[in-house]
């Protein structure tokens, strides 16, 4: 999903519901002089004009000295690590904790801006990326979505940069099996037809049963060829050295993670043993069934194209492990659902431990003896 995650941080009771709530001109966190209003992290779809879809997190006081500040530290830096731009809610003084905060976004480049809630000022005042502003006054808020809006030109990327043109015609092969959600496409084949469509270009869809009538029918006319990483072995059969090809999850993984690593980390298949563990990790929640990608596919896949016994474990949505030093792999998902930060969160936990990573698309297509073939 192309949205920005804005993560909001702070002291007890420095303002940052208050702020959350008048940047979704809401109310979505409760707002109370009582300590520890917010004591885990308020995730919240938003939509603000001149920016897009962007995800809030209100997160608790990264100051806690309750029974449970360990687990609300640790929650509170899961969202810093995910959050495409930090928002830090201070008061006149930046004091020593708020000021580790910030040498803490410098040190690891993540773009923020900084705070300072004065509840009786009149005017904003700002200096580069900080602000001194009243955060329940809405028209001092224009001014941090100013900001906001030029950190997001910053760090917006589109999934096809590089691979098509204005005027191409581009054929789709999506899947509609009992995988597929009811009566709509799945998030990443809607948002690559209408980047195609806004790129000038022209979308062709079709499922498997349809896609080499289809592919006949276009063949001279296409430019790009996309398919769900789940047929990419059917598809490159039809296909060949025609047109060139890719798969959705190879395009997620271009734009929210990195290929070379990825790339690695496929390549690291023919060093598993029997008894290692494998990691696959799925970014969002799903139902699932005998056909599902990350529990049955992926791991008959590398079963069958390593021919040892491997130990296969899968963690979704915001989990990670409580060791990665217990796996030779990780498998991601493309991660269609969340930003860059969440996936390069993981890619550099992985590789802190020194644990190879790769992605769902970028796996199959080696295992299938095209990892060379496809572009991204």
């Amino acid at each position: 999903m192309n949205k920005i995650v804005i993560g909001v941080f702070g002291k007890i009771n420095s303002g940052k519901s208050t702020l959350v709530n008048s940047l979704a001109r809401e109310n979505i966190s409760i707002v109370s002089n009582v300590k520890g209003s917010t004591s885990d992290s308020i995730f919240k779809m938003t939509e603000i004009k001149g920016i897009g879809k962007v995800q809030l997190v209100d997160t608790a006081g990264f100051d806690d000295n309750s029974e449970l500040a360990n687990e609300r530290l640790f929650k509170v830096n899961q969202v810093f690590d995910i959050c495409d731009i930090a928002i830090l809610v201070c008061g006149k003084i930046v004091d020593d904790i708020e000021q580790a905060w910030i040498n803490k976004c410098e040190s690891s480049g993540k773009k923020f801006i900084i705070c300072h809630n004065i509840f009786d000022c009149d005017s904003v005042a700002y200096n580069e990326n900080e602000f001194v502003v009243n955060v329940a006054d809405l028209s001092h808020i224009d001014f941090l979505v100013d900001k906001i809006k030029n950190i997001v030109g910053v760090i917006s990327s589109n999934l096809l940069d590089g691979l098509i043109k204005n005027g191409q015609t581009i054929l789709l092969c999506v899947p509609q099996d009992e995988e597929a959600p009811t009566d709509r496409l799945i998030l990443p084949q809607s948002v690559v037809i209408k980047e195609i469509i806004q790129k000038g270009s022209t979308a062709i869809a079709t499922d498997n049963d349809n896609f080499a009538d289809a592919f006949v029918k276009y063949k001279d006319d296409l430019s790009l060829v996309i398919t769900d990483s789940s047929v990419f072995e059917m598809v490159y059969s039809i296909v060949g050295h025609c047109i060139p090809i890719t798969s959705f999850s190879v395009l997620f993984a271009k734009r929210n993670g990195d290929i070379k690593t990825f790339v690695n980390g496929a390549n690291s298949l023919e060093k598993l043993q029997n008894g290692d563990k494998v990691l696959i990790m799925e970014a969002c929640s799903h139902t699932l069934s005998h056909k599902d990608i990350g529990s049955v596919l992926i791991p008959n896949l590398i079963k069958k194209y390593t021919g040892k016994e491997i130990i296969f474990e899968i963690l979704r949505g915001k989990d990670v492990p409580v060791n990665w030093n217990d796996y030779k792999l990780v498998v991601h998902c493309g991660g269609c659902v969340q930003n860059r930060e969440f996936m390069m969160s993981r890619i550099n936990s992985s590789k802190k431990y020194k644990v190879p990573i790769t992605n769902y698309g970028i796996l199959i297509a080696k295992i299938n003896g095209i990892l060379d073939k496809i572009v991204y």
